[in-house]
C-alpha cells in the first residue's frame, strides 16, 4: 500500500547567481520559500533536484569540509555548555586558529561589537538581541569569502540594528565576500545589498538592485501633504490646477489637515514641484513631500499578486 505521504516542493525553477564581493537580499512574505532556499544551500537540507556550484564546482562533487561557510541560521544554534567567549573562539580554532590566536581575535570581536558585560555568560543569560549577536558574530567571525544569513536582525531593537548592519557592512567588504541573506527589512535590504530578489510562493518574480526595482516595478510617485482643509486643496489646486495632468491617481484622506495620493505613470515630476512650490509661498498648505515609492509598496504589489496565483 501506498504510505499517502503529502510531497511538498519549498521552491522550484530558481536560478540565481552570487559575484564575489556581492551581497544578495531575498526578500518574501512568510512561507515563500527563504529559509528553504538557505538551507539547502548551507546543506542542512538535503539536496534533491537541481545544481549548485560554489566557485565553479557542483556541491555534489565536493570532498568533505572542502567549502568554507560562514551561515547564520533564522534560529539560534548555540550550545547552552558554552559561554559567549567560548563560542567565538571554539568556531575560530576550528578554522585553524592556535589556541593563542582565537583567544585574542575573540576578545577584539567582542569588544567591537560591545558585548564585553556578557562574554562569561550562558546562551540562557542573553537577551534575544544578544544571542542573535553571537549568531551573526559565528557566521562573520571565520572570515569566509562566502556567506549565509537568514534574517540576522531580526528581534532587535532598532540601534542594535543599526549597529549590527555597520558591523555585516565593514566584515563583508573587509573579507570580500559573496553573501546572500534573507530579511523582511526593506530598510535592512536597501543598506546592505546591491541586488535583491523577491520570491512569493517558492518562485522568485523579480530581481535586480532596490533602484532598478523601484522605477521598474513601482512607477508611481506619494503626494502627503498637510493642509488647513484637505477638500479645499483638492479642489483649488489637484482639479483647479491640474496637478498631475491626465496621470491616474488615488486619494487616501489621512485625517482632515492630511492627505495622500498615489500618482501613476506620472510624466511630470518637475511640474508637481513646481506648482507645489508657488502655492505653498501662497499658504494654501502647511508642508508637503513628493517622493518615489518605497521598496515596501513594491515588496507588498507582489506579495498580493501571490495570493492571486
Amino acid at each position: 500500500m501506498g504510505s499517502r505521504r503529502i510531497v511538498i516542493t519549498p521552491f522550484q525553477n530558481i536560478s540565481l547567481g552570487i559575484d564575489q564581493c556581492e551581497c544578495f537580499g531575498i526578500l518574501g512574505p512568510n512561507g515563500s520559500g527563504k529559509s528553504s532556499l538557505l538551507n539547502t544551500t548551507s546543506f542542512t537540507f538535503p539536496q534533491t533536484l537541481g545544481k549548485i556550484y560554489y566557485n565553479g564546482k557542483d556541491t555534489t562533487e565536493r570532498n568533505g569540509n572542502e567549502i568554507t561557510l560562514g551561515y547564520c541560521p533564522q534560529e539560534d544554534t548555540l550550545w547552552n555548555e558554552f559561554t559567549l567567549f567560548e563560542h567565538i573562539e571554539m568556531f575560530l580554532y576550528l578554522r585553524g586558529y592556535t589556541k593563542k590566536e582565537a583567544k585574542k581575535i575573540t576578545n577584539e570581536f567582542i569588544n567591537y561589537c560591545h558585548l564585553t558585560e556578557h562574554k562569561n555568560k550562558m546562551p540562557y543569560e542573553l537577551s534575544g538581541g544578544t544571542r542573535r549577536k553571537l549568531n551573526i558574530l559565528i557566521a562573520l567571525c571565520c572570515s569566509s569569502s562566502k556567506i549565509i544569513m537568514d534574517e540576522p536582525s531580526a528581534g532587535m531593537d532598532p540601534s542594535t540594528r543599526r549597529y549590527v548592519w555597520d558591523i555585516i557592512k565593514a566584515t563583508l567588504q573587509n573579507n570580500k565576500s559573496s553573501t546572500i541573506m534573507s530579511t523582511h527589512s526593506m530598510e535592512e535590504a536597501e543598506l546592505l545589498c546591491n541586488r535583491i530578489a523577491i520570491m512569493v510562493k517558492g518562485r522568485l518574480r523579480c530581481i535586480g538592485t532596490p533602484e532598478h526595482l523601484k522605477i521598474k516595478y513601482g512607477n508611481t510617485y506619494i503626494l502627503d501633504v498637510h493642509t488647513k482643509d484637505i477638500n479645499v486643496f483638492h479642489e483649488e489646486i489637484v482639479i483647479g490646477k491640474q496637478l498631475f495632468g491626465n496621470s491616474e491617481y488615488e486619494r487616501e484622506d489621512k485625517s482632515l489637515q492630511r492627505v495622500k495620493y498615489e500618482v501613476k505613470n506620472t510624466n511630470s515630476i518637475s511640474k508637481v514641484f513646481e506648482i507645489m512650490e508657488s502655492c505653498k509661498e501662497e499658504g494654501l498648505f502647511y508642508d508637503y513631500s513628493y517622493s518615489q515609492t518605497s521598496l515596501e509598496q513594491v515588496f507588498l504589489n507582489f506579495a498580493l499578486k501571490g495570493t492571486q496565483y
